[in-house]
């Protein structure tokens, strides 16, 4: 009864009150200071700590509240507040750092999770837990918290009841309560915790909800641990790979190398060295490097004797610089050469190369040759990145060896690029086979493209379209070849899922990608016994995904495009239905386990088809769950209010996903009016579907508005020529003969 008439929200807490204002019983005495209150006031509040917890682009998306129960080490807290899978601090009242080390124990559907942190040797003060029955009603409690960060804060009320709440005991609480504490203490007048306060009624401000402590006591009797290193987001720096030096945090994704935060080295300088070594010194080291802040310094390390010395050659404060570093103190660094170039660009990625040669160094950027020294004082040692100060750098492609590929463009591509940078409208004036000559370079026409743009401003916007259109080009190509190539049908949805979410972000490395996916299957098999049948290996596959590396549906910012890119779910460990399907589709099979996908309306899961005549579905977003047929009726009425068919239950084929995967990215886009990310999922649609007339008229439409006028007509010729039933054939004749009305204004 109580569900109809309330609508509960989950909250981060109450408003920020200051000490001396406590929450009175009666309207007539509210405000009144409370002297009695004041010793377990300073009791309670050194144990209450504050918890922040930062999104996937690194910002901070919430704060809440826990406290201490165990000296050694242990906080109490909402499960909500820290997030499934996301990094989040634990600070004390007295600005106390505490390094999280664990996640003791969680349970999402009871809204608990007991953290554990390194106290190194100085104990923490601990709250006493209430035992036995639940509080009466009418008992005055105190709900301590940090709203917004504001310490001390604190309101007092009455225990209103003690009611069922979907399903599970809830106190009821007369307290008004207002964003910013959620998993802070409920305390009676003895100072001891009787429930964690997690819910208000958004009927009522004066009206809130605690989860009963014995629900605490019975999770810390029985935790289920995962490492801190498991539950926050994989991408540690491969030891076998790498070695950091002088701080900064070193992380790898795929291909990516990020490094963040101040190097304890001169300057914030940080090297992250190679740990290969050939049998010969190379010719050549390469990387590519984007700055997030121009004022920063990053690039190449190279000649290092593993501690301060070594050669640098980097983009700094907007130039490339060529230095020699003989010590730990600036006054040992010689600046070799520093010099401005328009060959590099600012804010984009530029490729750095630097080619030994007897005698000399050659220091190159985008394929130009820009510094070249004699300077001969380091002559040998080890090669990898460098950065300084407070810059975030991201490189790829680090390479080495005798000749590495030249960035210089092929004479056709440079032909055709030389002529399209002519026209007065560019984008327009280039067709699909054009995108695709140029796209045959790679990353060079990109930058070049780039440059023009910023020397030719009045066609900026135009050159960054079709740069982004070179750019995508290729994974568009390699997305329609894997999907028209029945030999890789093997690979076509864990390849042409990573290569959906290439063209949202050109640096994920497919194969690298593919390899972890091949790695976790690996670390599954470790564990099963050779004649472990298929329930057996499923349940590993749960035990694994669900228990040791916490993978769980998004729920906190389910509408991020990273829930529908696949690395993200696997760097993340969170992610939509579908995507989270993908992956235990993709990990099933290499169990050897028949798993199909099924496209319940509004809702992804999966059927494991046991034998021919046992099946069983799973929803990968709640966990694993294991689904009845009644299950899945209630889904589809839930979404559309229909009664399920068979068909909803069919096993749906690599392109149904891939689509559903990009109509999933174009509802997001088109809710921000992203039309540049609609014109990437509608090029995708028409690879995975190149047969689709919905598919071409949504790209032709696109085209269109982002005044891709060459490309729309193409589209249009060939909706045209097809006259598909149900196609309006004047109206695009009308439009085509508009668009090409509109290329002749030029």
């Amino acid at each position: 009864m109580l569900r109809l008439c309330l609508v509960l929200i989950f909250t981060m807490g109450f408003a920020p009150l200051s000490l001396p204002t406590l929450w009175a019983d009666d309207e007539e005495n509210a405000g009144t200071h409370d002297e009695s209150f004041q010793p377990l006031i300073e009791k309670v509040r050194p144990s209450v700590v504050t918890i922040k917890v930062r999104g996937r682009d690194g910002d901070q998306i919430q704060m809440g509240t826990g406290f201490v129960i165990d000296a050694a080490g242990l906080i109490a807290t909402n499960f909500h507040v820290i997030s499934e899978g996301r990094s989040f601090t634990v600070e004390t009242r007295a600005g106390r750092k505490l390094p999280v080390t664990a996640v003791e124990a969680s349970d999402r559907t009871g809204d608990l999770a007991l953290i554990r942190v390194d106290v190194s040797g100085d104990p923490l003060p601990p709250l006493s837990l209430a035992s036995g029955e639940l509080p009466q009603q009418g008992v005055r409690v105190l709900a301590f918290g940090n709203p917004l960060g504001l310490r001390d804060s604190v309101v007092a009320g009455i225990v209103s009841a003690v009611r069922e709440v979907e399903g599970r005991e809830m106190i009821q609480l007369a307290i008004p309560v207002q964003p910013g504490n959620s998993g802070g203490p409920l305390v009676d007048t003895q100072g001891s915790v009787v429930g964690i306060i997690n819910m208000k009624s958004a009927i009522d401000d004066n009206l809130g909800f605690a989860i009963p402590i014995s629900q605490l006591v019975a999770l810390r009797e029985n935790p289920n641990p995962v490492s801190i290193d498991r539950w926050v987001r994989l991408g540690k720096i491969s030891e076998k790979k790498w070695t950091p030096l002088f701080g900064a945090t070193w992380q790898q994704r795929g291909g990516l190398v990020t490094a963040r935060g101040l190097g304890n080295g001169f300057g914030g300088r940080s090297l992250c060295l190679s740990s290969e070594t050939p049998d010969e010194s190379p010719k050549e080291i390469a990387v590519e490097v984007r700055l997030d802040d121009e004022a920063g310094a990053a690039g190449l390390a190279f000649h290092s004797d593993g501690q301060h010395r070594h050669y640098g050659f980097y983009a700094s404060n907007g130039n490339l610089r060529l230095t020699c570093f003989k010590g730990s103190s600036v006054y040992s660094w010689q600046v070799l050469e520093e010099l401005g170039s328009e060959h590099y660009l600012p804010g984009q990625w530029n490729h750095l190369r630097v080619r030994f040669e007897p005698g000399r160094l050659k220091c190159f950027v985008n394929g130009h040759l820009v510094i070249e020294s004699t300077d001969q004082q380091l002559t040998s040692g080890r090669f990898g990145l460098v950065k300084f100060r407070d810059t975030n750098p991201d490189f790829k492609g680090f390479q080495f060896g005798e000749n590495l590929p030249d960035l210089s463009l092929s004479e056709p591509a440079k032909e055709l690029l030389d002529e399209v940078v002519a026209q007065p409208d560019p984008l327009s004036m280039v067709d699909a086979s054009q995108v695709s000559l140029l796209g045959q370079s790679g990353d060079a026409v990109s930058r070049e493209l780039h440059r023009q743009a910023v020397q030719l401003e009045q066609q900026a916007e135009h050159l960054r379209k079709l740069a982004a259109d070179v750019q995508a080009s290729p994974t568009l190509g390699r997305l329609a070849a894997l999907l028209a190539d029945p030999s890789d049908a093997d690979s076509q949805l864990l390849e042409g899922s990573l290569l959906i979410a290439k063209l949202d972000n050109p640096d994920i490395d497919v194969d690298a990608y593919v390899a972890r996916v091949d790695a976790m299957a690996e670390e599954i098999q470790e564990d099963l016994a050779a004649d472990a049948d298929a329930v057996a290996r499923r349940k590993a596959l749960h035990r694994y995904l669900f228990e040791e590396n916490g993978f769980h549906g998004g729920r906190a910012e389910y509408d991020h495009p990273a829930n529908s890119h696949l690395n993200s779910v696997i760097d993340d460990r969170e992610g939509l239905p579908i995507t989270l399907s993908i992956l235990y589709m993709e990990l099933g099979k290499r169990l050897g386990l028949s798993v199909e996908g099924v496209g319940l309306p509004g809702h992804f899961v999966v059927k494991h088809v046991i034998t021919d005549d046992e099946e069983q579905l799973v929803d990968v977003f709640e966990r694993g769950k294991l689904l009845s047929r009644k299950d899945a009726e209630a889904i589809v009425a839930a979404y559309v209010n229909r009664p399920m068919t068979d068909d909803d239950l069919r096993g749906q084929t690599v392109d149904q996903i891939l689509a559903r995967v990009l109509n999933n990215l174009i509802g997001v886009a088109g809710r921000t009016q992203d039309g540049e990310s609609i014109h990437r999922y509608c090029g995708a649609l028409v690879a995975v579907r190149p047969e689709s007339i919905e598919a071409r008229m949504m790209r032709s439409q696109v085209r269109a508005m982002t005044d891709r006028r060459g490309g729309a007509i193409e589209d249009l010729d060939w909706l045209i020529d097809r006259n598909p039933p149900g196609f309006d054939h004047d109206s695009a004749i009308r439009l085509r003969e508009a668009l090409l009305r509109q290329e002749s204004l030029q």
